[in-house]
This record gives structure tokens, C-alpha cells and sequence, in this order.
């Protein structure tokens, strides 16, 4: 009965349809929103993680070469002292 009385008056129908647009409305603006934020806070972890990863590489690049760079100079002073000695 209640069904029979929405359908009888017209505004009420038009009313209760806008209402129910309006809400359906909002809730995918919600999920739209919320999906974003997540995606945003995602992309930010992610670009932060690539970030720290090639500093890493970087430091550890360097590391590597500054040892290279001490091992030759000491082969060097080797070489000197060796010569020295002769």
C-alpha cells in the first residue's frame, strides 16, 4: 500500500527519484574520492621507494669506487716503496 500511495502523486514520485539520484550520486563521489586518496598515497610510497633505492645505488657506486681508488694508491705506494728499496 505504501508503494501505491508513492506512485499516485507525481511530485512525491519525482521527489523520491531526485532523492534517491542525489545519494547514489554521493556515494560514488565518496568512492571516487576515497579511490584517488589511496592511489595518490600509493604513488607517493612507490616514487619515494624508487627514490631511496637509486640514493642507494648511488652511495654504494661511490663506495665501490672510492675503495678502488684507495686499493690503486696503495699499490702505487707499494710500487714506491719497492723502488725505494732496490
Amino acid at each position: 500500500m505504501c508503494v501505491i500511495q508513492l506512485l499516485v502523486d507525481k511530485d512525491t514520485l519525482t521527489n523520491a527519484l531526485a532523492s534517491s539520484h542525489d545519494t547514489h550520486l554521493l556515494r560514488i563521489d565518496s568512492r571516487e574520492d576515497e579511490m584517488r586518496s589511496r592511489v595518490r598515497q600509493w604513488l607517493t610510497t612507490v616514487v619515494d621507494d624508487v627514490h631511496e633505492r637509486e640514493e642507494l645505488r648511488r652511495n654504494r657506486s661511490r663506495v665501490v669506487e672510492i675503495n678502488n681508488l684507495v686499493d690503486h694508491l696503495r699499490d702505487d705506494v707499494d710500487n714506491v716503496e719497492l723502488m725505494t728499496h732496490d
